[in-house]
């Protein structure tokens, strides 16, 4: 899925032959460590506004949390909630 933007390398935007095969190195990886690296370069990109990004995310999670505790909002699988942001795009 999304494959075609995987390697905006090959497609002459920059990088090199380098970046191309770091992707498509990257795309190999499970699930977590591909977490693990977009974490990674998110945080090189500004790392002095981490800690700010960090503290409204945690902030978000405990508002969002306090919320399906209290019955404000339901949680959806992972299939379903993909399901859904698939239709919203679809329209």
């Amino acid at each position: 899925m999304f494959h075609h933007l995987a390697f905006p390398f090959a497609a002459g935007y920059g990088g090199g032959m380098e970046s191309a095969i770091l992707a498509k190195e990257v795309l190999q990886l499970s699930p977590f460590e591909k977490a693990q690296m977009i974490d990674a370069l998110w945080q090189s990109l500004d790392p002095a506004e981490q800690k700010s990004i960090d503290r409204a995310w945690l902030a978000e999670s405990q508002d969002r949390l306090k919320a399906f505790r209290a019955g404000e909002i339901k949680a959806l699988d992972g299939a379903s909630a993909l399901q859904s942001i698939e239709s919203e795009l679809d329209r």
